[in-house]
């Protein structure tokens, strides 16, 4: 009988531990820190000098306006963005084709522009490091009700003769941290084993 009662000190104490160690692990996820990014307009250029700049201008509708979730492996910091599909109306430089996908911070970063679904904008992009395309507060984007002053010096831009479907791109994106969520079913797939074994030995000593 001790020697039983020994076997299930012994598991309770393991799967105590284990446990224990999922929780912190899990833990990190919350208490990291986002990333902050500062934000100044102070140098906020005029609108010849802002077509100039950026990577791409266009006029288009938003379609369809996702949050992603970025985070460099399980631990790392965690980054939220916005992802905005555009129906192109038309464009000044930079886009061909009839829809593209811009990236912004949304409303939680200080420079972030908040798009809204079936509203028409004036968008100025500008490519990261990566050659993902953004857009913020600062870049002269506006909705197109009041982008008078842009459009009236920028001129009256192009029709996009490329027809494509981004649908299934955005489709992809999500804000769920799937890295977490396999290692924490990992975890569970490992205790429930070990608990089976558990109950298997108790078993044979009883």
């Amino acid at each position: 009988m001790n020697e039983s009662n020994n076997v299930g000190d012994g598991m309770r104490k393991y799967l105590f531990v284990l446990l224990s160690v999922i929780l912190v692990i899990s833990s990190f996820g919350v208490i990291l820190p986002n990333k902050a990014y500062a934000c100044s307009c102070a140098n906020n250029p005029d609108p010849k000098t802002a077509l100039e700049k950026a990577e791409a201008v266009f006029v288009g509708k938003v379609i369809k306006v996702k949050q992603e979730r970025k985070q460099q492996g399980v631990v790392g910091a965690i980054e939220y963005r916005d992802a905005n599909l555009f129906e192109v109306d038309r464009a000044w430089k930079g886009v061909k084709q009839s829809q593209i996908i811009v990236y912004d911070f949304g409303h939680d970063m200080s420079c972030g522009f908040v798009f809204e679904e079936g509203k028409s904008y004036l968008v100025y992009v500008y490519k990261t490091d990566n050659g993902e395309l953004y857009t913020s507060y600062c870049s002269r984007t506006a909705e197109l009700s009041n982008a008078g002053e842009d459009l009236k010096l920028i001129g009256e831009g192009q029709e996009v003769d490329k027809q494509v479907n981004l649908e299934g791109e955005m489709k992809q994106i999500s804000n769920k941290d799937y890295d977490m969520e396999i290692f924490v079913g990992g975890i569970a797939v490992v205790l429930a084993i070990v608990f089976l074994i558990g109950m298997k030995i108790r078993r044979k000593h009883q």
